[in-house]
């Protein structure tokens, strides 16, 4: 369908709809631009060359200067005129779409913002809230395979009305629907360690450098991501003395809700500005809407954990820290973390799983000894306990270094993962290195049938991340 204005297409999506019983919109420009890609990185989804997308899509030759000259020196065959042809002309991309090059250009819902990706949410961008012209994208039948790129942007005023410019639609799924098809996906969880944004990471944030940027595929690829912030947030509190004091950079917030959804604050640095500075970081978190757990304004706060729901799961993180916690543990009356009683980490578990039906319980614990790469008798004895009263998973750190992964009746043990964000000090190592973890939880489906009997396996892969000299982290591997 060519010849339609932009309000044309809003028209027939309400139109639609009504028939349809489900919302039916434009795609947004990201929206759009993923189905073109089709889970590539090329030019086109089906190469870098013009000619690639030459024989699998409706443009011009790119051998003519100007469209004009293009058009005026086409020979025209009755039999295959140079206008839009019909849909599945040509294949599909691998997501089955037709016509995602050339053919005709595609309104989106989007404004257009030559700098809105510079600033926009990193997952699902809706675009500017307003604008003067509205994005177009795919290229036409008139256009030569440079604008029918995957990252190609356009824009056309909303009563524009020709001939080269058409659009598709989105069929949202019903509330039913999106339940039946999450339950239907497992579930990754992606665990990462320390998360220290003062000093050298600090004057990095505090300079405009993402600090995470470089992990940030590994990051966002995730459904959960959690990490344990070693830092307070805000300006709070009054200065403790003792040896390692931490206050994150100002922007830090900005960059952390941009890549977790949750931090646990069990650790020994949450008191470094006292009470009063952990609960201005608490507020700076909840202002910012990133999930926290392990520490709060008293001790029911602290151990009342963090509920997630994620593709029809209920996922619940409890968070304890043992290195001396009676200095840094919350009470009825004052701010602070939840101490580690092994015990108390039992009756958590437990709870999480029959009073709040949860699918899935992780404790993150602050233990063990620093700059060890083995954990004690006494941490294998308690987390295996963990793991029989019905941990999914146990996830450990504070020694700055990685230690052993123990499975336990199919479940990862993973007493420390080491640094992610971290300066570095004279005694340090010359290369800090972590581990991120990446934790695969089946479908609900699954779950359900293996409930009563608690065996249920997890899938887990170890990704390494090392430190720049300014303590931010890398992927080992640099395919991650």
């Amino acid at each position: 369908m060519v010849n339609v204005t932009w309000e044309d297409c809003q028209a027939f999506c309400r139109w639609l709809s009504v028939q349809e019983n489900r919302i039916v919109r434009l795609p947004t420009e990201a929206e759009w631009e993923y189905s073109n890609r089709a889970n590539t990185n090329t030019y086109y989804s089906v190469g870098n060359s013009p000619s690639d997308v030459l024989a699998q899509a409706r443009t011009l030759k790119p051998n003519p200067k100007t469209i004009r000259q293009a058009i005026q020196n086409l020979v025209i065959d009755p039999d295959t005129p140079p206008f839009p042809v019909p849909v599945g002309s040509y294949r599909p991309n691998a997501m089955g779409l037709h016509d995602m090059h050339g053919n005709v250009w595609e309104w989106t819902s989007d404004w257009y913002d030559k700098l809105y990706y510079s600033y926009s949410p990193a997952k699902d961008p809706q675009g500017p809230k307003q604008g003067s012209v509205k994005v177009r994208r795919g290229g036409g039948w008139n256009s030569f395979p440079m604008w029918a790129r995957s990252s190609f942007r356009n824009w056309n005023d909303i009563d524009t009305r020709c001939a080269n410019l058409g659009f598709r639609v989105v069929a949202e799924l019903s509330p039913l629907e999106i339940k039946q098809h999450e339950k239907s996906q497992s579930v990754s969880l992606l665990f990462v360690g320390d998360i220290m944004l003062d000093n050298g990471p600090g004057n990095a944030v505090n300079n405009g450098k993402d600090p995470f940027e470089k992990c940030a595929k590994l990051l966002l690829d995730a459904d959960v991501t959690v990490g344990n912030l070693e830092c307070v947030l805000g300006k709070g509190g009054k200065q403790v003395n003792k040896n390692y004091v931490f206050r994150g950079a100002s922007d830090s917030p900005k960059y952390l809700k941009k890549y977790f959804h949750a931090l646990s604050l069990a650790n020994n640095h949450t008191l470094d500005f006292g009470p009063d500075g952990l609960i201005a970081c608490v507020d700076v978190l909840t202002k910012a809407d990133i999930g926290f757990f392990g520490a709060g304004r008293d001790l029911q706060a602290a151990r009342s954990g963090l509920i997630l729901d994620v593709k029809g799961r209920k996922i619940v993180l409890l968070g304890y820290n043992e290195f001396r916690k009676e200095d840094y543990q919350a009470t009825e009356g004052r701010a602070g973390n939840m101490p580690l009683n092994s015990d108390w980490v039992i009756e958590d578990i437990r709870y999480a799983k029959h009073a709040c039906n949860a699918d899935i319980v992780i404790p993150f614990i602050h233990w063990g000894l620093e700059m060890n790469p083995l954990p004690t008798d006494e941490q294998r004895t308690q987390a295996k306990r963990w793991i029989d009263a019905g941990a999914t998973a146990v996830i450990g750190g504070h020694p700055h270094v990685t230690q052993t992964i123990d499975s336990y009746r199919g479940r990862p043990i993973v007493y420390s993962l080491g640094n992610f964000v971290f300066d570095y000090y004279p005694v340090d190592p010359a290369i800090w290195y972590g581990w991120a973890i990446r934790l695969t939880i089946p479908p609900a489906g699954e779950i359900q049938q293996t409930r009563s009997t608690e065996n249920l396996s997890i899938d887990w892969e170890t990704i390494t991340v090392a430190m720049d000299p300014q303590g931010l982290p890398y992927p080992v591997d640099p395919n991650e």
